[in-house]
């Protein structure tokens, strides 16, 4: 794992640097502050944030591990700037290029929070929470999509879980055997569980018959 004392450095700097972002912003300097997030993320990560953007989410991830793990920081890190870069864009008009930026931004922070939990300074929940909105409107991709649908889950939004697969079966993104591999795991839920994400036992029931006869297969 990374050591300690590196990931409060880099934590520091990067809240020096969302200072000077902010005050660039507030200037309605945009192109200086792109300029900047690309700098940061330059010197601090070696990445600039077109390549960030470029990478899949899984090469990026494996270029953050150790061991094998990647570091949460640092993945919490690019995310956050990917998010501003999205803002300023949209800012400026260039809502085609924002948009990218903000899903690539939000698979990189629910990732991070399914897997290792929030990162100290980014309030990445509230920064989640935004990019959903910004995003409300889209058509977001089926990666994107598959993204959400897991979040949803984890945070016990079973419902719209549900809906969720059932948008990605219609682009086929989505395999037969994933869908019942989640009602599977709903159906090992107690009652309130499934209550709290506004989903009664039954409706669970009928939502796996309808999965088998759209999909014309049968529950392993």
């Amino acid at each position: 794992m990374h050591d300690r004392d590196y990931l409060m450095r880099l934590i520091n700097q990067m809240s020096v640097a969302f200072g000077q972002l902010m005050g660039l912003k507030e200037q309605k300097k945009h192109e200086e502050a792109i300029v900047h997030i690309d700098e940061f993320l330059s010197r601090e990560l070696r990445l600039r944030a077109r390549l960030a953007l470029g990478l899949s989410d899984k090469d990026l991830l494996a270029m953050f591990s150790t061991g094998g793990v990647p570091n949460a920081e640092s993945v919490a890190i690019i995310a956050s700037f990917l998010q501003e870069e999205g803002d300023l864009l949209r800012e400026l008009g260039r809502e085609e290029e924002s948009v990218p930026r903000y899903e690539k931004a939000l698979r990189l922070m629910l990732y991070v929070l399914r897997v290792s939990g929030p990162v100290e300074g980014l309030r990445l929940e509230e920064r989640a929470g935004a990019l959903f909105a910004a995003l409300a409107s889209e058509r977001c991709t089926a990666e994107t999509r598959r993204a959400m649908w897991a979040w949803q889950e984890h945070e016990g939004r079973y419902a719209e879980a549900e809906d969720l697969l059932y948008d990605l079966r219609e682009d086929g993104a989505v395999s037969p055997e994933e869908g019942y591999d989640f009602y599977d795991r709903l159906e090992r839920l107690a009652d309130e569980a499934l209550t709290s994400g506004e989903l009664t036992r039954d409706e669970l029931r009928d939502g796996r018959r309808q999965w088998q006869l759209l999909t014309g297969e049968t529950a392993s």
